[in-house]
C-alpha cells in the first residue's frame, strides 16, 4: 500500500509540475505578445515624425563609423545603433506651425526665411516642455527642408556628402541649418538663418531632437555618461532609448551625440525601452521601415522565444 502510495504522490507531483510549467510558458508568452505589440507600436510612432533621410546605422563599439539605413546591408552586422532625426509635430498639430514658408517673402541670399502660421514662444513651450529644457529655439532646433518627394535634401545621396549632412559624430551639417535671431511680424515669422543653402523648399522640417536605440549588450561601460541610468544596474538585453541630443549643434569640434557614446560630445537623456530583448533590426524596405524585436526568457529547461515585426511608414 505504501508503494502505491508513493508512486501515486510521484505522479501527482509530476501533474503539478507540468500544470505549472505550462501556466509560466503561457503567461510569459503573453506577455511577451503584449510587450513586443507595444513597443513597436510606440517606435513606429516616434519614426513617423523622422526626417526620413536622417535615420542611420551606427557602429558605436569599433570605427565609430554609420551608414544611411537604406545602403546598409544583411552583411552589415556592426551598425547596431539605430539614429534618426525627429521633427516638432506637437506644434503642428496645435496648428502654430504650418511646416510651410513663404517662398516670396523668403530670400536665401539673406538667410532670411519667412514662416507663416509660426507661432514661436509657442513652439519654444513645446520644445522646452517635452525634453525639460529651457532654451531658446534657436538653441535646440534646426531647419531641414523637404525637398523633392519629402525625403530631404535628396541630393546628399548621390553626391557622396551624405556624411556631412546632419551632423552625425563630428561630421558637418550641410542638410541642417541653423538660426540666430527672429522677428514677429503679425502672424509671420523671420528665422535668419547661420548658413545659405543652396536652394530653398517651400516644406520645412523643424528638427528637434536626435534619437538612438540600442541593446545595453552593444555598449561600452566606459562610454556612459549617462546620469539618468546606472550601467552597472541594466540588464545586457535592455533595450535602451536615447533622446534630447543634437547633432547639429557643436561644442568646440565636437557634435552632440547620446549619452554613451564618446565618438563626440555626450549628452541627452536615457530610459529603458524594454528588457529581455535578445534581437533588434531594422531594415529598409522602398520607403518604410521594417522593425523586427525578439523577447527572450530562460527558465530552467524551458526556453521561451517571441518575434514580432512592423513597419514604420
Amino acid at each position: 500500500m505504501i508503494v502505491i502510495l508513493s508512486f501515486v504522490l510521484v505522479g501527482g507531483f509530476q501533474i503539478i509540475g507540468k500544470l505549472y510549467m505550462r501556466n509560466f510558458i503561457a503567461k510569459q508568452t503573453s506577455e511577451f505578445e503584449f510587450e513586443s505589440q507595444q513597443v513597436l507600436d510606440q517606435l513606429s510612432q516616434m519614426l513617423y515624425y523622422r526626417i526620413p533621410l536622417s535615420t542611420i546605422g551606427y557602429d558605436s563599439n569599433d570605427t565609430h563609423n554609420f551608414k544611411y539605413i537604406g545602403d546598409i546591408t544583411n552583411e552589415d552586422t556592426n551598425y547596431t545603433v539605430l539614429e534618426w532625426i525627429g521633427f516638432v509635430n506637437d506644434a503642428m498639430k496645435e496648428r502654430n506651425l504650418s511646416g510651410f514658408i513663404d517662398m516670396d517673402a523668403s530670400n536665401k541670399d539673406t538667410k532670411t526665411i519667412v514662416c507663416k502660421d509660426f507661432n514661436y514662444s509657442f513652439t519654444k513651450y513645446v520644445v522646452n516642455n517635452k525634453f525639460g529644457i529651457d532654451k531658446e529655439l534657436n538653441e535646440s532646433v534646426a531647419i531641414v527642408f523637404a525637398g523633392s518627394f519629402d525625403r530631404g535634401e535628396e541630393n546628399v545621396l548621390s553626391n557622396g556628402e551624405y556624411n556631412n549632412s546632419f551632423g552625425w559624430h563630428n561630421h558637418e551639417h550641410n542638410a541642417i541649418f541653423t538660426f540666430n535671431s527672429h522677428t514677429s511680424n503679425g502672424n509671420d515669422t523671420n528665422l535668419i538663418l547661420n548658413e545659405k543653402p543652396a536652394r530653398i523648399y517651400e516644406k520645412f522640417y523643424l528638427a528637434d531632437s536626435a534619437y538612438a536605440i540600442v541593446r545595453k549588450q552593444e555598449l561600452k561601460k566606459s562610454d556612459w555618461n549617462c546620469s539618468d541610468l546606472n550601467y552597472d544596474e541594466l540588464d545586457e538585453n535592455d533595450l535602451l532609448l536615447f533622446y534630447n541630443y543634437r547633432p547639429w549643434i557643436k561644442h568646440g569640434s565636437e557634435s552632440e551625440t547620446f549619452c554613451a557614446d564618446t565618438q563626440g560630445y555626450s549628452s541627452g537623456n536615457v530610459t529603458i525601452l524594454a528588457k529581455n530583448v535578445t534581437a533588434f533590426k531594422v531594415k529598409k524596405i522602398n520607403s518604410h521601415l521594417e522593425l523586427k524585436i525578439t523577447f527572450n526568457k530562460q527558465k530552467t529547461d524551458i526556453n521561451i522565444t517571441v518575434s514580432k515585426q512592423k513597419v514604420a511608414f
